[in-house]
C-alpha cells in the first residue's frame, strides 16, 4: 500500500505547506499594513492641510487687523498735527491777550494826554506870550510822551 491510500502524511508535506501558508500570511499582512499606512498618510495629509488653512486664516485676520490699526494710526497723526496747529494759534492769541492790559493802559493814557493838550491849548489863549512859550514846551513834551505810547 502506498502512503497516499493510507492517509498517512509525511512531515515534509506539512513543512512545505506551512512555509507557503506563512509566506502567504506574511504577504497578506504586508499588503494590509501598506493599505492601512496609506490611509494614515492620507488622514495626516488632510489634517495638515486643515491646519494650514486655519493658520492662514488666523494670520490673514491678524494682518487685516494690523492694516486697520495702521490706517487708524495715520488718522491719529493727522489729528495730532491739526491739534498742534490749533495750539500754536491759541498760544499766539494768549500772547496777544497778555499784551492787552498794556495796550489798554496806553489807550487810556493817550486819551488823557489828548485831553491835557486840548486844555493847554485853551489855557494858552488866555496867557501872556511868555507863559504861552512855556506852555508850548509842555505841549511838546506831551506830544513826545503820546508818540511813545503809540509805539
Amino acid at each position: 500500500m502506498s502512503a497516499a491510500s493510507e492517509k498517512v502524511h509525511q512531515i515534509e508535506d506539512y513543512q512545505k505547506k506551512g512555509e507557503t501558508e506563512g509566506q502567504n500570511f506574511a504577504e497578506g499582512i504586508g499588503e494590509s499594513a501598506q493599505k492601512d499606512m496609506g490611509k494614515v498618510a492620507v488622514i495626516i495629509s488632510f489634517m495638515a492641510i486643515v491646519l494650514l488653512v486655519v493658520f492662514f486664516y488666523g494670520l490673514n485676520q491678524n494682518l487685516s487687523n494690523l492694516a486697520t490699526e495702521v490706517k487708524d494710526l495715520q488718522g491719529v497723526r493727522g489729528q495730532v498735527e491739526t491739534l498742534n496747529t490749533q495750539m500754536t494759534t491759541v498760544d499766539n492769541r494768549l500772547v496777544e491777550l497778555e499784551k492787552l492790559p498794556i495796550r489798554t493802559r496806553n489807550i487810556i493814557m493817550d486819551g488823557m494826554i489828548d485831553e491835557m493838550t486840548q486844555k493847554a491849548n485853551y489855557i494858552s489863549q488866555q496867557l501872556t506870550p511868555e507863559e504861552q512859550a512855556k506852555l508850548a514846551q509842555v505841549q511838546d513834551l506831551l506830544k513826545d510822551v503820546q508818540s511813545g505810547l503809540q509805539k
